[in-house]
């Protein structure tokens, strides 16, 4: 099949390896499949009717992944998100695949929590490749029935275990999500029991579990229920025989230390980043504290933090299974921007550049199962690329010097995806009350949906 589009002269990151191979001219097929990689001595200087893209000095790596993300949610959640826009930031960074850990109770004019997954993926909105668990499974008056209320998932007998399971089973999720945790003290948990029940459910089901925990305690519960994923690191110690065990269960962890670490920071700490949804914009320049500021949690999230950074270095060093996941969407974490600052928290505690490159691309894909479709350059594989100024296996911070994006074979204009995300109307909201809400994520009884 003949190429659509060429990137010339570039040197790819071949994040595997860790290596570069420089001098690559990439084909990108009408399918948007990756067609070719060559050595640029051995192309021709006929152009037809293929775009080229002059790579020289520049470096090419696969798009990013970002394993946990909310896509209904845009960094400030009492201000209503405009899903589109916060599905654009993520290509702006070179986010090009999100796997999204809830989007039951979301907003989403023109789509719905059902059918956002697959209407983005159809190309009906453009985005990132989006992977989902739809719902979130709960104890009752837990923390997803704090965010999202009856939209929820509440269990709290072997019954609700099969009921709740098949409902969410019909949807096809790609993974089911289960909360197991009370949110330092603050909030219903579900009982060992019915952890242990539920992942058994989904796993007869076919289906993987990803078990949202803070503490150490709470991880080595959904270990040994049988999870495959901790979807957070751990904010307090490790408690001995834990990595042994995942190890040996071969259980992953997502450490979303983007996420401690915005909610650690005073306002005055914060900053958006440059190009932002105007009415996150408009809100950022009005608000005088963050809500743990005015709840008095700061210290609290320092602490948390700093657990977090331990856990994921410890983690690292021994072995398990360590992807990039930020987060993205919950309070003060900004959509793709806090990809690029989860990988840089990897690298300021001692872990490589080419190893958080991996955590974000082929470690990333492998966990998911896509390591047929995307999470490296190679022949066969959708065409969805970054192309970055400077090279990131010297300085990880190169990862956000963007010059190119190219989704499922298609190039991106990021001059009018930064103007899209940065214009247009605001949608309209109910203002809030003044109150602290009971979790970090509350889309509950917010916004008027689908308007």
């Amino acid at each position: 099949m003949a190429a659509s589009i060429i990137i010339d002269n570039v040197a790819v990151v071949e994040v595997e390896a860790g290596t570069i191979r420089e001098g690559c001219a990439v084909e990108i097929d009408e399918l948007g499949l990756i067609a070719a990689i060559t050595p640029q001595a051995q192309m021709s200087g006929e152009t037809r009717d293929i775009s080229r893209i002059d790579g020289r000095g520049k470096f090419l790596l696969p798009g990013l992944i970002d394993s946990h993300v909310h896509v209904a949610f845009n960094g400030l959640l009492d201000v209503r998100a405009d899903f589109t826009r916060t599905l654009k930031q993520f290509l702006l960074h070179g986010v090009t695949t999100v796997v999204d850990f809830f989007t039951v109770g979301g907003d989403f004019p023109g789509s719905s929590p059902e059918a956002i997954r697959d209407d983005v993926n159809s190309g009906k909105f453009l985005g990132p490749y989006m992977l989902t668990s739809y719902g979130c499974l709960n104890a009752p008056g837990g923390f997803c029935d704090c965010s999202v209320g009856d939209a929820a998932s509440a269990v709290a007998t072997r019954e609700d275990v099969d009921r709740e399971i098949d409902r969410i089973a019909a949807l096809n999720p790609n993974f089911m999500k289960i909360v197991y945790d009370d949110v330092f003290g603050t909030l219903p948990n579900l009982t060992k029991d019915l952890l242990r029940d539920l992942v058994t459910a989904a796993h007869e089901r076919g289906f993987r579990t990803a078990v949202h925990v803070a503490t150490g305690t709470q991880a080595i519960a959904a270990v040994e229920a049988g999870a495959d994923i901790l979807g957070h690191g751990i904010v307090d110690e490790i408690p001995d025989g834990l990595i042994s065990e995942m190890l040996d269960c071969n259980v992953a962890m997502i450490p979303t230390l983007a996420s401690y670490e915005s909610r650690s920071r005073e306002r005055s700490r914060m900053v958006l980043p440059a190009i932002s949804p105007p009415e996150v914009v408009q809100y950022y320049a009005g608000m005088q504290n963050t809500f743990y500021e005015l709840n008095g949690q700061l210290l609290l999230y320092r602490q948390a933090f700093d657990g977090s950074l331990r856990c994921m270095e410890e983690m690292v060093e021994n072995g398990v299974t360590v992807v990039a996941g930020s987060d993205a969407g919950t309070w003060y974490t900004f959509p793709g921007d806090s990809l690029m600052r989860e990988l840089e928290l990897y690298v300021a505690r001692g872990v490589a550049s080419a190893e958080a490159i991996r955590m974000a691309t082929c470690d990333a894909a492998a966990l998911w199962g896509l390591s047929a479709e995307t999470g490296s350059i190679a022949v066969g594989k959708r065409a969805d690329l970054l192309m970055v100024s400077d090279n990131p296996l010297n300085d990880i911070s190169a990862i956000r010097k963007v010059v190119a994006v190219v989704r499922g074979g298609r190039l991106i204009n990021l001059d009018a995806l930064a103007l899209d995300i940065a214009n247009g109307p605001i949608l309209p909201s109910r203002p809030m009350d003044g109150s602290v809400p009971c979790s970090p994520h509350h889309l509950r009884d917010r916004f008027p949906k689908g308007t």
